[in-house]
């Protein structure tokens, strides 16, 4: 793809073979792509979008993180903020992410929001988050970046300081696990994926431990 390459995973495992044919739908693609603001400039020479069905392409492996973020509620289409983060994850992701782009990167970083009042507001996503992390972990990874979006930055390096702080690492793990208990249209290894990384979350990413795992 473009400049960089990348090693594709088990697609079982991954889960990109479970949600990789859900995404392949024109209606879907065109929705999430006019409400995550995709541009082809960002995801074509090499990245998928003139294959947008190819599962093992980054495009299609975001989209699956978008699709696991929007139906994995259990009362879906409902998306109140009076319910949990596992029902307006994606209402909240769509409203404040501003665009999403496909970028090689570097670092090891799963993906980098800019967000401010005169700057240009974007979300990049890295290769890591195409092909380190599970169907499931992406879409955490998205509802992180929104709460960045939302003007809500770490507040110790990449750590929050607590989970009091109501910061990105407390929104991603709050969804980690109401996906692990309740996320529908999914698999037993998906959830626990989505368990074993609000769990590392919790022990590495908060400088004071919130206290309790999942």
């Amino acid at each position: 793809m473009a400049s960089c390459t990348a090693s594709v995973p088990d697609l079982v495992t991954s889960g990109d073979n479970l949600y990789g044919p859900r995404i392949c739908s024109q209606p879907f693609v065109d929705w999430a792509w006019q409400v995550f603001d995709f541009d082809q400039g960002d995801w074509d020479q090499g990245f998928g979008h003139h294959d947008v069905c190819n599962n093992r392409l980054p495009l299609s492996r975001a989209l699956s993180g978008i699709w696991c973020l929007t139906y994995s509620s259990p009362n879906f289409p409902r998306e109140s903020y009076d319910s949990n983060i596992l029902e307006w994850g994606c209402r909240f992701a769509r409203n404040n992410i501003d665009e999403l782009d496909a970028r090689c990167g570097s670092g090891g970083a799963f993906a980098r929001t800019q967000w401010g009042p005169i700057v240009d507001n974007w979300t990049q996503l890295f290769l890591p988050f195409f092909y380190d992390q599970g169907v499931s972990r992406r879409a955490g990874t998205l509802l992180h970046e929104a709460r960045h979006a939302d003007g809500k930055g770490h507040d110790r390096g990449n750590n929050d300081s607590s989970w009091e702080y109501n910061g990105a690492w407390r929104w991603h793990v709050a969804w980690l696990a109401w996906f692990a208990a309740e996320g529908r249209h999914t698999s037993a290894a998906m959830r626990t994926q989505a368990r074993q990384r609000a769990n590392n979350i919790l022990n590495g990413n908060f400088d004071t431990h919130p206290g309790f795992n999942v």
